[in-house]
């Protein structure tokens, strides 16, 4: 295990903008990477109790934002912080857990291989209370104003009405964070919450491009980690060759792919293009059509 950090809110390595959030910490306990406290970040958060659909895409997000050398923030909980955390390190990315308690006290227990994996493979944990201190409910509340803070922005993947993840969002607002919601399920308690944050005004996410629309700095980070290429046609699945060749430098609309490929069932297209965009192959431009990411 690394040696502990205690890094003092005037230190030079005190990141500058929690230093300017409403009660920031006074220190900072960390162990790992502590280079990444100063870099373009984005949260992650969302309920414990994700369900398909959110894990999905909460992989979906975090795998392409680490790809583009974006570090995720959370706050390693189970469910949602959980599956962030994992998918950052699972695709050789940088992630930043926050914890509601000391390190001698990592909850829930069944994280402490995360917590270790996560300091042995680049990563970062912090928290602003010394090592013996429990994890307790309201310091999870206390932890949030960090997890937003540290961040240039949050992506909300599920959560229930009135819950922890609303907190987070709240605090981001107060902090002037770009606060961002995937569309929740009208089927599910778990949609209920982020339906409502979007008629709030949180910005609603549906691929990829619509999170870098807000962050004009993680292009620049693009350009100088990642240079994208174009998408080979035999690097994606049979189903969808079809619609990749025909796309290659065009922008379609709906009708337009429907009228090259063999598919005329416009539900089935529509269907086809939903699950292209989830999987990061395609993006839509409103009002224009689809494109290759």
């Amino acid at each position: 295990m690394k040696k502990m950090q205690e890094i003092r809110i005037d230190d030079v390595i005190f990141p500058e903008k929690l230093r300017k959030i409403k009660n920031p910490p006074a220190k900072l306990y960390a162990l790992g990477n502590v280079d990444l406290l100063n870099k373009l970040s984005l949260a992650i958060v969302g309920t414990r109790h994700i369900t398909e659909y959110g894990t999905k895409n909460c992989e979906h997000f975090a795998q392409k934002m680490v790809e583009r050398g974006i570090p995720i923030v959370s706050g390693m909980a189970i469910g949602t912080d959980c599956i962030a955390h994992k998918t950052a390190l699972k695709y050789g990315g940088e992630t930043i857990a926050v914890l509601g308690g000391g390190f001698e006290h990592v909850f829930p227990k069944e994280n402490l291989g995360l917590f270790k994996q996560i300091i042995e493979n680049g990563g970062l944990v912090i928290t602003e209370y010394p090592p013996k201190v429990v994890a307790k409910s309201e310091r999870f509340l206390e932890r949030n104003r960090i997890v937003s803070g540290l961040s240039e922005g949050i992506l909300i993947i599920e959560a229930a009405y009135r819950s922890g993840t609303s907190v987070t969002a709240k605090l981001a607002y107060q902090q002037g964070k770009v606060v961002m919601a995937l569309p929740g399920r009208l089927d599910s308690s778990y949609g209920v919450g982020v339906n409502k944050m979007i008629q709030e005004g949180a910005k609603l996410i549906t691929n990829i491009e619509d999170i870098l629309s807000n962050f004009p700095q993680f292009r620049n980070q693009l350009g100088k980690t990642n240079n994208q290429k174009q998408i080979s046609f035999w690097d994606v699945k049979e189903e969808y060759k079809e619609i990749v060749e025909i796309l290659q430098n065009k922008i379609l609309s709906v009708e337009e792919i429907m009228q090259a490929t063999r598919e005329k069932d416009l539900r089935q297209t529509v269907n086809r293009l939903m699950n292209m965009e989830l999987e990061g192959i395609i993006t839509q431009e409103i009002g224009v059509g689809y494109k290759l990411l």
